[in-house]
């Protein structure tokens, strides 16, 4: 989806992270004193001045799950409009470098199996990304069954 360029709202830029292990995916919730209190995400935030999208993705994992992150393939953002801005979430493929996971915005975390995932009370733009996140994978496995077929 692209922004129409009528469009005067700001674009706040917000990577997150689609972190897979073992075939599961981590959901966190937001706790109840952040906007949409008590939806299911994927960790992130927003790129800060002077930062570029990876840097603010290692930046927040690192604040909000005090652990580091190896991040990898960068998925087509999901665009939410409200009232006075635009956000672009911007999923990247990740994984855990560091241990242990210690919230420190979050009420909880989940790994979730792909089959479950819709079984969250996800926030709407992440719903998007979950799309953009099964398509991802459908690509991933056409690859591999064409590259199997070639050789």
């Amino acid at each position: 989806m692209s922004i129409p360029p009528e469009i005067s709202k700001p674009v706040i830029i917000v990577p997150c992270a689609i972190i897979e292990k073992d075939g599961q995916l981590f959901a966190a919730q937001r706790n109840t004193n952040m906007s949409l209190p008590l939806k299911w995400e994927f960790p992130g935030g927003k790129v800060d001045e002077g930062e570029n999208e990876i840097e603010a993705l290692h930046r927040e994992i690192m604040e909000e799950l005090s652990v580091e992150i190896e991040i990898g393939a960068r998925l087509a953002p999901a665009f939410k409009e409200d009232t006075h801005r635009i956000i672009c979430l911007v999923p990247y493929i990740c994984h855990f470098i560091s241990s242990p996971i210690i919230l420190t915005e979050h009420l909880q975390y989940k790994w979730i199996r792909l089959d479950d995932v819709y079984s969250l009370d996800w926030a709407a733009a992440d719903l998007d990304v979950i799309s953009t996140y099964f398509n991802y994978l459908e690509s991933r496995k056409l690859r591999r069954n064409k590259c199997k077929i070639t050789a």
